[in-house]
């Protein structure tokens, strides 16, 4: 029983695809089918299509003399095609740019944590031992000093993916 409806399923699609003819009878009853209309008051042949591309017409067959070196022929669906890849394309680029600009983001609040654990660790090493106070401030001298320095690289790789982002999205204002 589950193999017969299975055989019907595949059968149902198969069928549709092979319509060629439409027939209009003198009633104005439309119908498909894959032999000439007999009897019907018009009939109109039809280019099925099964995949959503037109075949391939050769040369010979259409009575055109095509160039030695002449590209195929770009039908309506080979546009489309390539519209929709344009577009892939570029959401491609803007989805770069953007995990470019969360990237710079996380790097920074990344950065943020190792400054406190780098300040915590120094506190650790030197204590609060009074004979031990100029090396603790040169210490998180230096530590405030490198991180200082990071974080301006770190908010100028933030601007610039901001500001790539914001001329992705709007061109214009360039």
């Amino acid at each position: 029983m589950k193999s017969r409806l299975i055989l019907v399923l595949l059968a149902v699609p198969a069928s549709a695809a092979f319509a060629q003819y439409k027939c209009t009878a003198a009633d104005g009853a439309i119908t498909f089918q894959q032999t000439p209309c007999f009897g019907a008051k018009s009939q109109e042949k039809l280019n099925v299509v099964p995949n959503g591309h037109p075949p391939a017409v050769p040369a010979a067959a259409s009575g055109v003399k095509a160039p030695a070196a002449a590209a195929p022929a770009a039908g309506p669906a080979d546009g489309v095609d390539k519209r929709m890849l344009a577009g892939y394309e570029k959401q491609r680029e803007r989805d770069a740019l953007v995990r470019a600009l969360d990237a710079a983001r996380q790097d920074q609040a990344q950065r943020a944590g190792q400054r406190q654990d780098a300040i915590a660790a120094a506190r650790r090493q030197y204590g609060d031992d009074p004979a031990n106070a100029g090396a603790l401030r040169d210490a998180l001298a230096a530590i405030d000093s490198r991180y200082n320095v990071l974080d301006e690289l770190g908010d100028a790789r933030v601007r610039e993916a901001q500001e790539a982002l914001a001329r992705w999205d709007n061109p214009l204002q360039q």
